[in-house]
Order: C-alpha cells, then structure tokens, then sequence
C-alpha cells in the first residue's frame, strides 16, 4: 500500500463521539460509517467486508471479520452485548450481530492505521474560578453537586418520560438512580443523567 493511503488512513478523526463508560468516565469514539468514508477515501472503494463467523452467547454475540484493502488483508473480533427488555427477552440479535460487526469492522481498520489517532480537539480555555453553586441538599438526602455539573432540565424531564414509557413508577426510578449512583435522580451529574437515560433506553 503506498504512502499516499497511508496517510489518509493515518489522519486524525475531528468528528468525535462521547458516551459514558464504567467508574463515570467518558469515553471518544468514530462511528462507523465515519471508518467507511476513510476507507473510501483513501482506497477509492477498492476495498471489501464480510464476517466470516459469528456466535450468539447467553450476554453477547461475537463475530470474526475479513477487511480486505487492495492486496492487503486483515481479520478481527467484534463483540456487542445483548440487548434484553426488562423481562428480559432479547431484542433483535440482527441488531446486536450489526453492532458487533461494527465493533469488528473498527478493529480491522486500526489494523491499517485507521483510528490509531481518533481526534484532534481543541482544548478551550478553562474558565474563570469562581463561588460554586450548591444546591441545598433536602433532609436525609445526598449533598448536592455544583449547579453547573447538574443534570440539564430536559435531562429530567426525559427520565421521566422514558420511565412512563417503561411502566417504571418516581419510586422505582429513585431506587434504580441511589442504587447505581447513590444519590437520587435530582443530584446526578449531567454525565450521570447520560448514563442513566442510556440504561433506561435499553430496558
């Protein structure tokens, strides 16, 4: 492969993704079709996909992929987690088996450079310190976090609509945000909200 695609494999993704991840931290991605369009890019669609094999285990679906880039050839795992209902009931494995070809399609590609360096961000100026607003925390309730790290209004709001959505009641909502946060939903953090939506998304 010359080093003109090289390059163009190797360039820096600017449109960067965030979603929480375990212990509260963020996590940068590229989506997937954003590793199509460089690939396409680069290769001027002399490239191809396929699975070769996939499994469907009790938590998740893994599959074995073949990227074949003009004479090159590479292979890679991808996994996704099954998605259930809150009886528990898969969803639809073709959706897991689609995300965990996703997964496998990235991992190929960084066999080609693409992705070793995902973003490029500007890192803005930190602001002015200054007093931190707290709300104050109601009787045997959690302390409060600073106003500008609580979750948004149309945060809250959308807990509660996906809760309704979900037969789930204010109760059971509380019960699920102090046993995943220790706090309840009006004390989380804007990622904790994210967090929590996510898992109220996926019920």
């Amino acid at each position: 492969m010359d080093q003109d695609k090289l390059r163009v494999l190797s360039r820096p993704f600017t449109d960067i993704k965030m979603r929480p991840g375990r212990n509260g931290q963020a996590i940068q991605y590229v989506e997937g079709h954003a590793i199509v369009q460089r690939l396409n890019e680069a290769l001027a669609g002399d490239w191809s996909f396929r699975v070769l094999e996939r499994e469907v285990l009790e938590q998740e679906v893994l599959v074995l992929v073949e990227l074949r880039a003009g004479d090159v050839v590479k292979h890679a795992f991808g996994g996704s987690e099954l998605t259930r209902s809150r009886e528990g009931k898969v969803v639809s494995v073709a959706d897991d088996l689609k995300s965990a070809a996703t997964d496998a399609l990235k991992k190929a590609a960084t066999l080609l450079g693409v992705g070793l360096q995902p973003c490029t961000v500007e890192e803005a100026p930190a602001p002015p310190q200054g007093p931190k607003l707290v709300q104050p925390a109601a009787e045997g309730e959690e302390p409060g976090v600073p106003d500008a790290n609580r979750l948004t209004r149309k945060q809250a709001e959308f807990i509660a609509k996906l809760a309704k959505t979900n037969g789930l009641g204010k109760g059971e909502v509380e019960e699920l945000a102090r046993k995943r946060y220790g706090k309840t939903s009006a004390f989380l953090t804007v990622r904790e909200a994210s967090d929590l939506i996510q898992a109220l998304n996926a019920a």
